[in-house]
């Protein structure tokens, strides 16, 4: 697969936020409790029920750009939701990171970048107002690594099959004739789902035009059987989603089968993938002891799987990792970074181009928790 860029970029980067536009709407509820309603998003178009599978009947809540001229559009970020599922506040630090962007940098044009946010509601916020009945809705934080949609939806959706399906409607040319590029973008439990989704995704289809930004994860899918810190007491360390030996989500269980660990790792490191932490995340992320096998806090165990893909033979060549100063487990410090300006435009053009310090030249991240 031709690489649009073949080194890391140790990146010792100016912070700034040049500009700040919309405010996030204000919703009532919580995270815990659920989430009352689907709010309306500046500069966006909400989709309460975006059809997943017409045939299927899946349909999901979204958020995605609205003004543009789909025959315009060269490149397109879908925004994955933090654990807090706040789908509105991921789309809109996204766009607002965009203004930035356009502020710093008048090459940047907002008519050619589609912005999308899907919405991985639970039973939490069904009950609370926010979720319909006829929407796809997960069980607590199964989404982060594609499990099927909980009982009683109208059909069995995994959250991988999800993602499938909105990068299939940008990767169509009827619709989107001169797009070059879709960025799957997340922070957080987001860079967690990314991560995982990267490593499980079926289809090698348009590999070249599909690219991942994975921002201070709490956690990741680790690609060898061992771990920095051994733990004998805890079970499932290389089980899915902290490791690829078994316990497979139904949406790659039959092809994790046939492709085993060396398989699913040479597809992984085959991939388009940008990583990114801040150095100063020293939160725990998550608690579980199959995450403490990896490290202490997300830039450690950051650090530590960089060390692991180095090991492995150096870091793939489609592959970049970025370490960002000053910033801690903060998704619009990440964005606004001139690492995170930079990321979803290069990646979007020739392969004479290559990463500087301006971020939506490759991926856009997301913010949320």
């Amino acid at each position: 697969m031709l690489c649009l860029y073949l080194f890391v970029v140790a990146s010792v980067v100016h912070v700034a936020i040049a500009q700040q536009h919309n405010p996030e709407p204000i919703v009532n509820g919580t995270a815990d409790d659920g989430w009352q309603s689907f709010p309306d998003v500046i500069d966006a178009t909400a989709y309460p029920n975006w059809i997943v599978d017409e045939d299927a009947g899946g349909y999901l809540p979204l958020y995605k750009s609205s003004g543009l001229n789909e025959t315009e559009i060269t490149r397109a970020v879908i925004v994955l939701n933090g654990k807090d599922r706040d789908c509105w506040s991921d789309w809109t630090a996204m766009n607002n990171a965009l203004y930035n962007a356009t502020y710093d940098d008048p090459a940047i044009e907002r008519a050619h970048i589609s912005i999308m946010a899907p919405c991985f509601f639970t039973e939490a916020d069904l009950e609370a107002g926010a979720a319909q009945d006829d929407q796809l809705i997960w069980d607590n934080t199964t989404w982060i690594s594609g499990h099927s949609n909980i009982a009683d939806c109208p059909s069995n959706f995994s959250a991988y099959d999800v993602l499938d399906a909105l990068v299939a409607y940008y990767m169509n040319t009827t619709v989107y004739p001169n797009l070059q590029v879709v960025v799957v973008a997340g922070h957080s439990a987001g860079g967690q789902m990314t991560q995982r989704y990267v490593a499980l995704r079926l289809s090698t289809e348009n590999d070249d035009r599909l690219h991942f930004w994975i921002a201070n994860p709490g956690s990741l899918c680790w690609l060898t059987s061992d771990r920095p810190f051994p733990d004998d007491d805890c079970d499932g360390v290389d089980a899915f989603k902290y490791g690829l030996a078994s316990n497979f989500p139904a949406y790659a269980a039959a092809n994790a089968h046939v492709l085993e660990r060396e398989g699913i790792v040479e597809r992984y490191n085959g991939r388009t993938i940008s990583y990114a932490w801040g150095l100063e995340d020293h939160g725990d992320g998550d608690p579980r002891c199959q995450a403490k096998t990896q490290g202490d806090t997300h830039l450690e165990r950051g650090q530590y799987f960089v060390s692991m893909l180095e090991d492995m033979g150096g870091i793939p060549n489609c592959t970049t990792v970025e370490w960002v100063p000053g910033v801690s487990h903060d998704a619009l410090g990440m964005m606004a970074s001139n690492v995170g300006v930079d990321k979803v435009r290069i990646l979007a053009y020739s392969l004479e181009l290559i990463p500087t310090a301006n971020y939506f030249n490759i991926v856009i991240p997301i913010y949320g928790s």
